[in-house]
């Protein structure tokens, strides 16, 4: 047995049919597989995920066959290790060799997917399978389990709520308006300025008030939204301290999809 260096004690020996599949799973851990980009995802697993989002599920449960020891332990490391605070990947069950009755009972009892890697169910498990409608999914590649996992638990994230200016506008003077207060004559400088969205004001580039507009007007008119270079007239809701030479920036909270890296 010839070996291109020394093994440390404790190393394990993994048996493999062919130099193809020892070459795979020497790439794979070595983390230098080419990335696979995956055009859909299994109906199945779609189900399962949306149990998830309804709060039904935030553990998912596989039960993993493959054909060698090796590509057990690269996938059963590789799951688990997808999991963080919001969902988490349980390996219910693994080992090598094809699925029998036993590996689809446990599937049934834990509500688990199956997942064979380069191995095919026998027939008496394809009848209980059949039957009970269990989730089975077949792959030869150990990329296409681990991100179409990982693309399908991104999509149960919670998304996380950014802030976006999207305009800012200088006040040039205040007016005092009856029953209403202080109406700042303003030029929009950039973005646009939007009637419904949140603003902040600043004063010498320092957040003095946050809220939102009472009204936006374009000479005497009520209006929804007013684009850069266009002056205007902006009344801060429960406000009247508004200066000239203040500035009004306007955001939106918008919410961004977390991805399992």
């Amino acid at each position: 047995l010839g070996l291109s260096g020394a093994p440390e004690a404790g190393d394990s020996a993994v048996v493999v049919p062919d130099e193809r599949k020892a070459r795979e799973i020497a790439l794979f851990r070595q983390g230098k597989f080419r990335d696979v980009k995956l055009a859909s995802q299994h109906a199945a697993l779609g189900n399962i995920f949306t149990q998830m989002e309804e709060g039904a599920v935030n553990t998912l449960n596989l039960v993993v066959k493959a054909d060698v020891q090796g590509s057990v332990e690269a996938l059963r490391d590789s799951l688990t290790g997808i999991s963080n605070d919001e969902v988490k990947v349980k390996i219910v069950a693994s080992g090598v060799g094809g699925i029998n009755e036993s590996d689809v009972n446990l599937a049934m009892a834990s509500k688990a997917i199956m997942i064979g890697f380069n191995v095919r169910a026998d027939a008496s498990a394809r009848r209980l399978i059949q039957e009970n409608d269990i989730d089975i999914h077949y792959y030869s590649v150990i990329y296409h389990v681990i991100d179409e996992v990982k693309q399908a638990l991104s999509g149960m994230l919670s998304p996380e709520i950014k802030e976006e200016i999207i305009g800012l506008a200088e006040v040039r003077d205040v007016f005092k308006a009856p029953k209403i207060g202080a109406i700042a004559g303003c030029l929009v400088l950039e973005g646009v300025v939007k009637r419904s969205a949140p603003i902040r004001v600043l004063r010498d580039n320092v957040v003095i008030y946050e809220g939102e507009l009472e009204s936006l007007r374009r000479f005497k008119d009520d209006v929804a939204t007013v684009n850069a270079g266009t002056e205007c007239g902006i009344g801060v809701k429960d406000y009247n301290d508004v200066k000239a030479g203040d500035q009004i920036e306007v955001y939106e909270r918008v919410e961004v999809a977390k991805t399992i890296d």
